[in-house]
């Protein structure tokens, strides 16, 4: 049970201020800015926390927040939608509230601050993940795995050499047997860059294991449709399509939001030689920051183009990035594909300087994703399953060719948005109607 305990005097500037009683008064702004007032409460633990106006905003818990940012933070049922849960009654103009400004510290409660703002608004902001959420498993996931759903580098692991997690093979009976093993699998893949299965019973399809066992949806459709069956063509359109070696790369870089997640789906393999290889390039680019920083700035900055315009396709990709992209420190994506650079479209784009540094910095970086060390290698059997973190770990394929009539290398592929994924780690149940708690408040 939550109780207010009223606040006797507070001193600031030498002078002493009677505080109301804050059983019965809201905590009002000075307009001077001169005062101070706090709001608090005491929880069941005896553990104290305070809101109260400053000069920019408001202090809760501890934490600084922005008149602006409280307006539009306001999870009252006028303003969030019950069951849209976004922003709503929003005015044509001005609905970014600027000039706003908390006036009143109202009601504080486990969950929720009532506050009062400028323009006559009441309403409460909330305080912990349970209060912008809602209750039940929702608040833990949220807690648990947002930052690593958001690709923040400190939930993930980094593998400069693949240990026995990264190598790990799940089945996939047991993984698809609950929404709660779905979830532990994809936790692993989202930490990895990379996640296995084995035993996917014969005659399954790409779909069925991602609709029906995964339950994951949609797909992403690039110029090889949803699905993609790669298996050994004469005068392929795609080297992937062929026998020969392919080097370490990263999918679709010649589209301009390349898809995050990759699937491979091992239908049949009775080829001699043609072992799968990945590497993590986050660890390389770890590395190679700590050993030529300089270097990273320049795969940071300078885009390199990547073209698909194979003959009598109907296909034209071009575009252009650069290899490594951060936000905010953060590792986010890399993209690269060795055999899709325009090198001379590249050439066109650049100065000589520019490209004779963006070299050096590239040959560095592929001499570190070129290390065998750092290679997890496995030969793919039918029943397997590879998914991929498209925007950060590399696969690529040993040669292969087959020796007696029959034989074959058949792998499907798939993609879909990172998105996808994470909604599949964090959302409640369809149907299951996770409510704000704001009539407790």
């Amino acid at each position: 049970m939550m109780s207010i305990r009223p606040i006797q005097q507070i001193r600031i500037q030498s002078k002493f201020l009677t505080l109301p009683n804050l059983f019965t008064g809201g905590i009002q702004g000075n307009k001077e800015g001169c005062q101070i007032k706090v709001r608090s409460y005491s929880n069941s633990a005896g553990t104290t926390k305070t809101a109260h106006i400053t000069e920019t905003g408001i202090n809760v818990d501890g934490r600084d927040l922005l008149h602006v940012e409280t307006r539009n933070m306001c999870r009252c049922e006028k303003c969030f939608g019950k069951f849209a849960h976004q922003i709503q009654n929003l005015p044509p103009v001005g609905n970014a509230f600027p000039g706003i400004k908390v006036e009143e510290i109202g009601k504080l409660s486990e969950h929720y601050v009532s506050l009062k703002w400028s323009d006559g608004h009441e309403g409460l902001i909330a305080r912990t993940i349970r209060g912008d959420f809602g209750p039940g498993k929702i608040e833990s996931r949220v807690r648990d795995w947002v930052d690593l759903a958001r690709r923040k580098n400190s939930d993930q692991e980094f593998w400069r050499t693949p240990n026995e997690e990264v190598k790990k093979f799940w089945d996939y009976s047991w993984v698809v047997s609950s929404v709660d093993n779905t979830r532990e699998f994809l936790v692993h893949y989202m930490k990895y860059g990379i996640a296995l299965m084995n035993g996917v019973p014969a005659g399954l399809k790409m779909e069925d294991i991602i609709f029906e066992g995964l339950k994951m949806s949609p797909l992403w459709a690039s110029c090889y449709d949803l699905v993609d069956y790669v298996r050994f063509k004469p005068d392929p359109k795609n080297l992937g399509y062929g026998s020969g070696q392919l080097p370490l790369h990263l999918d679709l870089p010649y589209y301009y939001a390349p898809p995050h997640v990759e699937f491979f789906y091992c239908i049949e393999n009775t080829v001699k030689g043609g072992d799968s290889f990945w590497v993590d390039s986050f660890a390389a680019i770890t590395k190679m920051t700590e050993e030529r920083p300089d270097l990273v700035e320049i795969l940071k900055t300078v885009p390199m183009t990547y073209r698909y315009t194979p003959p009598g396709s109907g296909v034209f990709q071009l575009t252009h990035h650069p290899l490594i992209r951060t936000v905010e420190g953060d590792l986010w994506r890399t993209v690269e594909s060795r055999w899709s650079m325009d090198t001379a479209q590249f050439a066109r784009d650049r100065d000589l300087e520019t490209r004779k540094k963006w070299w050096e910095a590239y040959y560095f970086y592929r001499s570190l994703v070129e290390d065998e060390s750092s290679w997890f290698v496995k030969r793919l059997e039918g029943g397997e399953v590879v998914i991929t973190d498209n925007w950060r770990v590399y696969h690529a394929r040993k040669e292969f060719e087959m020796t007696a009539d029959g034989q074959e290398r058949i792998l499907s592929t798939a993609f879909m948005d990172w998105n996808s994924m994470a909604n599949r780690l964090l959302s409640a149940e369809e149907g299951d109607f996770v409510f704000l708690e704001v009539d407790q408040h």
